[in-house]
């Protein structure tokens, strides 16, 4: 999209309030689909991974580094069905592994491997690296408010 055309629809939504979630939806699917290309084109060209595959490394360093494949699901944000493909790869590449449950001999855990670690953070660090651009356009302070915002809007969905 084009600035005049920006401009233009920024024009016409402040004036018709009826209008107003379209000023807030349009810029955040502009955004996301903006960093998820950029993201996407990186992490395939220099590592070799999907964003579903950097998504499950990152959950699951986030979130403890051992999660039941159901759990690793909910902390992800792609399609159940994906799942089964993703972590087979990532494993190929001992990136992950699978280790019983300590509760349930019969179920299997998703445990990030040190290699799987290193590769999340040293990705996640350049990703970061390659956004301050972007992120540089805001102040401290419209940083602090704009993730408040984002995180009520995104818990809302919930």
């Amino acid at each position: 999209m084009e600035k005049q055309h920006l401009d233009q629809f920024f024009n016409e939504t402040i004036k018709n309030s009826r209008y107003e979630q379209f000023a807030l939806a349009l810029p955040i699917t502009l955004i996301y689909r903006n960093l998820f290309n950029e993201t996407e084109h990186f992490i395939k060209e220099k590592y070799d991974l999907s964003h579903s595959e950097i998504d499950v490394l990152a959950a699951l360093y986030f979130n403890g580094k051992t999660l039941s494949p159901t759990d690793l699901y909910s902390a992800t944000v792609f399609s159940s069905g994906g799942m089964t493909k993703v972590l087979k790869k990532l494993e190929q590449r001992n990136l992950i592994s699978r280790v019983p449950s300590p509760e349930d001999k019969r179920s299997m855990l998703v445990s990030l491997e040190k290699d799987g670690e290193e590769l999340a953070l040293k990705c996640m660090d350049e990703m970061v690296e390659s956004r301050k651009y972007f992120c540089d356009a805001l102040s401290k302070e419209e940083t602090k408010v704009l993730k408040k915002i984002l995180k009520k809007l995104t818990y809302k969905l919930f």
